[in-house]
């Protein structure tokens, strides 16, 4: 099944930061996206739609993703699923399971009796795993079984950590933070990343697409591996700022993620210190990668000073 024939791709999660770059992208090679969202007249969907696609070509649908027979309603006319609905904490009834495992059963399930969508491509997580203490790692890993166990052509992607400018954009929180604190205590500072550039990972889900690469797990790292410390070095040496970076011992970083942990919309919780502890998010070396797709990776330190610039006091052209 070649690009030029398949021409309905649905997403869940598309409203996000890494949705919106790949519906951007699968947009101008002419496919028609459709994108379920809770807020359908969110100002970047609306934005992308306006500046990228032909009339009617990307479809904003407002669905209850926990419904089952909404989302049976939403894939019955596309020939590829994309999933990427995930959450990092768990606020009142979101929870990992019912967002990342209880989810995923009902959509594969729904493909499973439509039989319409000939591929589902699945965003899960490097370093998921049964039998841990971070409930974010166990309800990743339970969704790939149940994906394993209903589906036949699937896709698994197991990005690191995500750079590339959106409002979420682990570096943009980073830089929001040292610009404001000179001293930074720091849970899992030695823990080892391979971030990955947002435009890199659109590239691979075409790749995917194109390609028709079904019945894998392709691991989507960046070229360069780095610890946390490391990260956050780069990012206040851009940024024009000296910081002080202290590492943690895992009691204090659990107590400090308890108490952040209490706001709103946390930057720390105690199951992400948990799953700092569970290891590296890096290449694993049992799957493809990015690399072996052919991709030109971008790295963090050549696409960062497009947009971190902002976060310097003097403006762009501080030295």
């Amino acid at each position: 099944m070649s690009l030029a024939y398949v021409k309905k791709i649905c997403l869940f999660g598309g409203a996000g930061f890494v949705g919106r770059s790949i519906v951007r992208l699968l947009a101008k090679r002419g496919f028609q996206v459709k994108i379920a969202t809770r807020s359908p007249f969110d100002e970047d969907l609306l934005e992308l739609k306006s500046t990228v696609s032909d009339p009617g070509q990307i479809v904003i649908e407002k669905i209850n993703i926990h419904s089952k027979s909404q989302v049976k309603d939403f894939i019955k006319d596309s020939e590829i699923c994309i999933n990427l609905v995930g959450i990092l904490f768990e606020k009142g009834s979101s929870t990992f399971k019912k967002v990342h495992t209880d989810f995923v059963d009902n959509l594969t399930s729904a493909i499973k009796e439509e039989k319409n969508v000939k591929h589902f491509i699945h965003f899960s997580s490097l370093g998921v795993k049964s039998n841990t203490n971070s409930k974010y790692l166990e309800s990743k890993y339970k969704a790939e079984e149940i994906i394993k166990k209903n589906l036949k052509n699937f896709t698994i992607i197991k990005p690191s950590i995500v750079f590339g400018g959106g409002k979420k954009d682990f570096t943009n929180t980073f830089a929001k933070l040292i610009s404001l604190f000179p001293i930074i205590p720091l849970a899992g500072a030695s823990v080892k990343f391979a971030p990955v550039y947002v435009g890199d990972i659109a590239l691979g889900v075409e790749k995917i697409i194109d390609e028709e690469i079904k019945k894998e797990t392709i691991e989507f790292v960046g070229n360069e591996i780095l610890s946390l410390t490391e990260i956050i070095k780069i990012i206040s040496n851009e940024i024009r700022t000296k910081n002080i970076i202290i590492p943690i011992p895992s009691w204090l970083g659990k107590l400090q993620g308890a108490v952040l942990g209490l706001a709103p919309n946390p930057m720390l919780t105690i199951d992400q210190v948990r799953t700092l502890e569970s290891g590296d998010n890096i290449a694993t070396g049992k799957n493809k990668t990015l690399s072996d797709l052919k991709i030109d990776l971008q790295g963090i330190r050549k696409i960062i000073p497009n947009y971190l610039w902002r976060f310097r006091k003097g403006g762009q052209f501080a030295k």
